[in-house]
């Protein structure tokens, strides 16, 4: 078939599919203008893309080959991480016996997380029915399966979702085994920064506490670990819905491992045309997933219609437009969290009756007429911070000489690429940046160990991370003690 008739095949073929589907099961004719517009316009372009390229060569799938002996290699090959992952999924598990509730809604109260919605969402037998908001394009999709075949198994839907978000926890643990394992042929690296992800603030806390960040992080490791075995471009299309599914945003680091790992393997003409393929791909598969999923469950949103995504102003606001004390904490706050707060606990405020609930809330600032407050560091936590940022420093420094001497563009580029994305999105979105933090720390680690790696097999930077980590795990203990002790007067 010739290009222009594939063009023109697609063209009208993917508007009259849009066309159909909308007005049947979406109620095209009954939304306003604009949206009725947005609607066919994003629909007819998804389609047409996929039609275009099934057409063509672009569009094909194979689907990978699995047999016993495959299952025995993998654990065999990875049983160390496997055994890591696991003892993790058990601390997970202990913590989130004891921070979700099924029957006392602690929606925002612990770090702005709604783990309660969250929980309904995922496995109750109702919880479709609870909105689900333009930025988790096909969620439902992704998590309702889940949470049924759990509960055939638990016939308790609370538990439910808490062994699903504290498996998801122990997951990324495996994933940056198996990373860094398969990095450096360095078991005893891989372990430590393995230990590190997983017992980082972010990973403990919301690998504990439902919502769906975990999850997020979970897919974007996948990502990655399919992107450095060098595997097909359907299977990464294939892990970037997954991460698409559960929060759009996250696609963006996606396209940027992408993109920089087909740029340092092609010229730079291929990679383009490479790049383009993949997220005409990825976006145009998930918005039809994400149509499909608002037919099939009415309480979802979709993202790109503006009545929508109305919801979402609650969440966004500019910095630009606040007085220069609020601008400059909020910047503060955000490199704090990202560079701090994720990796190492801090003591949280505690807030009761001025927030207007019965429940204790925690945060990790507070605000006052002319003052921004940040959470801060005492004792141990005051030596952890000093490491933690010796080996940062050491990290960036490292980092700047390999790319000095070598002039090539590796994966840390793409970490590195990936928290400052997190960076710039949050400096105008969200309430509290430690909620996302999961979104940024596998990043931010995995930049670290990969800019260290001349260090990896020297034994005193072995026993000294080592050291690190069991005074990370008591300073992180002690922060879920102070918890404990502040919501035990509020339990039944």
């Amino acid at each position: 078939m010739t290009l222009s008739r594939r063009i023109l095949t697609a063209i009208f073929s993917a508007i009259a599919l849009a066309f159909v589907f909308n007005l049947f099961f979406l109620k095209l004719s009954e939304r306003p203008l604009i949206d009725q517009w947005l609607l066919m316009i994003f629909s007819s372009a998804a389609l047409g893309w996929i039609i275009f390229s099934w057409l063509g060569t672009y569009l094909t799938f194979q689907l990978p080959r699995v047999d016993f002996q495959s299952f025995k290699s993998f654990f065999k090959e990875n049983a160390q991480g496997i055994l890591i992952a696991l003892f993790f999924f058990a601390v997970y598990t202990w913590l989130g016996a004891r921070l979700n509730f099924p029957h006392n809604d602690t929606t925002d109260n612990f770090l702005d997380a709604d783990n309660y919605p969250w929980m309904m969402r995922i496995a109750a037998p109702g919880g479709y029915s609870y909105e689900m908001r333009g930025p988790h394009p096909f969620a439902y999709f992704i998590f309702r399966p889940l949470g049924a075949i759990f509960n055939l198994f638990t016939r308790d839907f609370p538990l439910s979702a808490i062994l699903l978000n504290t498996l998801m926890g122990a997951l990324c643990v495996l994933f940056a085994w198996m990373f860094i394992k398969r990095q450096f042929q360095n078991s005893i690296y891989a372990a430590l920064i393995a230990c590190l992800l997983g017992l980082s603030s972010a990973h403990i806390f919301l690998g504990s506490v439902i919502e769906t960040y975990i999850f997020s992080a979970a897919a974007m490791m996948f990502f990655f670990l399919l992107l450095q075995a060098g595997s097909s471009t359907s299977a990464l299309v294939g892990a970037s819905l997954l991460t698409f599914g559960i929060t759009m945003t996250n696609l963006a680091q996606n396209f940027i491992g992408f993109a920089l790992e087909t740029l340092r393997a092609k010229t730079l003409r291929d990679s383009i045309k490479e790049v383009i393929r993949f997220v005409g791909l990825t976006l145009s598969i998930g918005i039809v997933l994400s149509l499909i999923h608002a037919a099939w469950y009415p309480s979802s949103k979709l993202f790109f219609l503006i009545s929508d995504a109305q919801a979402e102003k609650d969440f966004a606001y500019s910095i630009f437009h606040e007085p220069s004390w609020r601008a400059v904490g909020r910047l503060m706050l955000l490199a704090r969290t990202i560079l701090l707060y994720a990796v190492i606990a801090p003591k949280p405020y505690v807030f009761y009756e001025e927030v207007g609930g019965d429940f204790p809330r925690f945060n990790f600032f507070k605000i006052v007429p002319g003052t921004f407050s940040y959470s801060s560091y005492d004792g141990l936590g005051n030596i952890l911070v000093i490491a933690w940022m010796f080996l940062l420093l050491a990290a960036g420094a490292m980092f700047l000489v390999n790319f000095a001497r070598t002039r090539k563009i590796d994966l840390s580029f793409s970490f590195a690429l990936c928290v400052l994305f997190n960076f710039l999105l949050h400096v105008n979105y969200g309430y509290e940046p430690f909620l996302y933090s999961p979104d940024w720390t596998y990043a931010l680690i995995f930049f670290v160990a990969l800019s260290l790696a001349p260090l990896a097999k020297n034994r005193f930077f072995q026993g000294g991370m080592f050291i690190f980590l069991i005074l990370l795990a008591y300073n992180q203990a002690l922060f879920f003690e102070f918890i404990f002790e502040t919501i035990a007067p509020y339990l039944s």
